[in-house]
């Protein structure tokens, strides 16, 4: 909606900037046109565009719309239209009036586009500038009947008028340039901040990954270290564990000492006397024969 909107308008400007290049076309280099003859086609001109606006009004929904007034405009131009007819001759006698009038709103919609152009950073906006207010000195000095001014050059309201719908269709054409390459730097510096973002997103999930990269060789290292420290103390039990069997095995093997019952350094030879052997003597008084000779066997 906006944008049928937007268009209309600039159909519009389009539309006026046309008809006073043509208006004053005709005035100065058409002596045969009636002054008479080009307030009744604008006239009719007012009217059929009321009528178009009024219709569009109703095909267009905007009656839906509390911000659409097509057909207040539409009817006001019908109405301007129809008085015209009815007041033909005074508009006739004060066309100069009117022509002023379709000057200065030229000159403002040139100045317009001048503000549009330096705000987007361009320096044409200086021509443009010159151009608006050459155009509102001139409607100036027409409404006011400044006659030091418009009496310079014959013709003075048809020249401005000229030339005011000729500076409007330039000050169009700049400043849908200049909004063109405003729009292509604007497309161009947003796919470069978007680059830069994306270059930003990328390098903090990279840096992301590596934080969690290194965490997880952390994480790895420290359940490396306990497993070997583990491992470790399983081993040195178990070799402590292996000793003491050993250490058991050995002292079974062993075979048992007897015990000692005497002081260390006691000497039995030096202590106790040798024992004598007792001496036996066989004789006839012991009960045995006289000629045994144990030796002999007999």
């Amino acid at each position: 909606m906006k944008t049928s909107t937007s268009k209309s308008s600039v159909v519009t400007q389009i539309l006026l900037a046309v008809v006073a290049v043509i208006l004053g076309y005709l005035l100065l280099f058409n002596k045969s046109v009636q002054v008479t003859t080009l307030c009744q086609i604008l006239c009719g001109g007012l009217i059929a565009v009321g009528v178009v606006s009024i219709a569009s009004f109703f095909i267009s929904n905007d009656f839906k719309r509390i911000d659409r007034y097509g057909f207040a405009l539409g009817t006001m131009l019908v109405l301007m239209g129809f008085i015209g007819l009815i007041r033909m001759e005074d508009l006739t006698a004060h066309f100069d009036i009117y022509t002023g009038i379709l000057s200065l709103v030229l000159g403002v919609l040139v100045l317009q586009g001048t503000v549009q152009v330096k705000v987007l950073d361009y320096a044409v906006w200086v021509l443009d500038l010159v151009l608006a207010l050459a155009c509102l000195g001139g409607a100036f000095c027409v409404l006011s009947k400044i006659t030091a001014v418009t009496g310079l050059v014959a013709g003075f309201s048809n020249w401005l008028l000229l030339i005011c719908g000729a500076c409007c269709l330039f000050s169009m054409l700049v400043t849908w340039i200049c909004i063109m390459l405003a729009g292509r730097r604007e497309k161009k510096a947003a796919a470069q901040r978007e680059a830069e973002e994306q270059a930003r997103i990328e390098a903090e999930e990279k840096a992301r990954k590596d934080a969690e990269l290194a965490e997880q060789a952390r994480k790895v290292a420290e359940e490396h270290a306990r497993r070997e420290a583990a491992e470790q103390a399983r081993r040195e039990a178990e070799e402590k564990a292996r000793k003491e069997y050993e250490a058991q095995q050995a002292a079974a093997a062993a075979p048992a000492q007897p015990a000692e019952t005497h002081h260390a350094g006691f000497d039995t030879a030096n202590e106790v006397p040798p024992a004598e052997i007792p001496e036996l003597v066989f004789g006839a008084e012991e009960g045995h024969h006289a000629d045994f000779d144990p030796t002999s066997g007999k």
